[in-house]
């Protein structure tokens, strides 16, 4: 169907379209359905959902999936609740630029890269980079990928980051993965077999670490004993300590504690578990704002 400007002028001249309701829309979408943007509140959900209603019938598209319930947002639906927040976001930054104020720099990371990276780095860097204020929020890879695009997010810090038509990544750092035997256990050169009867705490992730236990639980003939999942390494590692148990941790955090190396079990095929921490951010949102440019332009020499 050609574009028709009329009917574009029309839908916005009507009752049903709003700034309110577009944030409501853009709160669904974020949440992934209507009950959990009203966060249990039955009046909150009530009141979305006539919102969505009302958007729908002046749009003149569905923006929920009711095929099944939950109702999810449609594809259309995310598309524009990401320009309403886009917009609202670009309204803020002048508003705030017209009253003399600075919009926080939103970085994304995971709760260890927070702590033991981008924190000592801000340390060290305090002069110039606390000229900014800062918002840090501690996400998933995917979460953070997600709200580089839909600029959320100025910058992320994460594995698995990819480069598309908006986001641009680039690698920081290539690390690998160590197992860390309780305080009791000292390491010995039975590798894998080590694990028989030791509960072995892991982080939740995207699934390739699992495939890769079970990769290694297949070669070398054994059946890994699983007391945890946490989804932090810092709560791995506390319940590993709270539990005599063996946990995985990451090779920067782990050469900041020297106590680890005298329980640190060697094991086969450890350099498959290598990973590459990447920096990311919206090429757009670099453009539009040069303190976000400067701190990309900083990261990348860490």
């Amino acid at each position: 169907m050609p574009y028709d400007s009329a009917v574009m002028t029309d839908v916005f001249s009507k009752n049903g379209v709003s700034l309110e309701r577009l944030r409501s829309l853009e709160k669904v979408v974020r949440a992934g359905s209507i009950a959990l943007a009203a966060k249990g509140d039955p009046t909150a959900q009530s009141l979305i959902s006539r919102q969505l209603g009302e958007l729908e019938k002046v749009m003149g598209f569905e923006l929920l999936d009711r095929s099944k319930k939950p109702f999810h947002p449609t594809l259309a639906a995310q598309r524009l609740a990401e320009s309403c927040a886009r917009f609202v976001r670009e309204v803020e930054e002048a508003a705030m630029e017209a009253q003399g104020q600075r919009r926080p720099i939103a970085v994304g990371a995971g709760e260890l890269v927070i702590r033991q990276l981008l924190i000592p780095w801000i340390g060290k860097s305090r002069r110039g980079i606390l000229a900014h204020p800062w918002s840090m929020q501690n996400l998933t890879s995917r979460k953070i990928q997600e709200g580089l695009e839909a600029e959320r997010l100025d910058i992320g810090i994460a594995t698995g980051l990819e480069s598309t038509g908006s986001v641009e990544a680039v690698d920081l750092e290539i690390y690998g993965i160590k197992l860390v035997l309780p305080t009791h256990q000292k390491p010995d050169k039975t590798g894998w077999n080590c694990l028989t009867d030791l509960p072995l705490i892991i982080l939740e992730g995207d699934g390739k670490f699992r495939r890769f236990l079970a990769d290694c639980e297949r070669e070398h003939g054994l059946k890994l004993k699983v007391g945890a999942i946490c989804s932090s390494y810092p709560q791995a590692v506390d319940l590993a300590e709270a539990t005599g148990s063996a946990v995985f941790v990451p090779e920067y955090w782990w050469r900041r504690h020297k106590e680890w190396a005298a329980r640190t079990q060697v094991l086969p095929g450890q350099k498959k578990l290598q990973r590459t921490l990447q920096l990311g951010w919206n090429r757009k949102v670099a453009e539009r704002r040069p303190e976000v440019a400067a701190l990309i332009a900083a990261m990348k020499k860490y």
